[in-house]
């Protein structure tokens, strides 16, 4: 009997622990400068970032430059 009763609390935690899984969503923290794409809810904003859809958190990321860009401005200057 007791065993029957250690396998069902084992049971009742294994299905309760997927549960409590809550990854950290951070405001913004994937640079979409070079393709547009950005995990699912994030958006790829002017700054070269992926942003939360939602707008939580504040971004304290630089904007992101795409250097195959600026490499190309500084050869027309040579």
């Amino acid at each position: 009997m007791a065993v029957l009763r250690l396998l069902v609390v084992l049971a009742a935690a294994a299905v309760a622990l997927p549960a409590c899984f809550s990854p950290r969503q951070p405001a913004c923290a994937f640079s979409c400068v070079t393709d547009g794409l950005c995990p699912a809810d994030y958006h790829c904003a002017d700054d070269g970032v992926c942003h939360r859809d939602d707008g939580q958190g504040i971004c304290t990321l630089l904007p992101q430059i795409d250097a195959a860009q600026d490499a190309g401005a500084d050869a027309a200057l040579d």
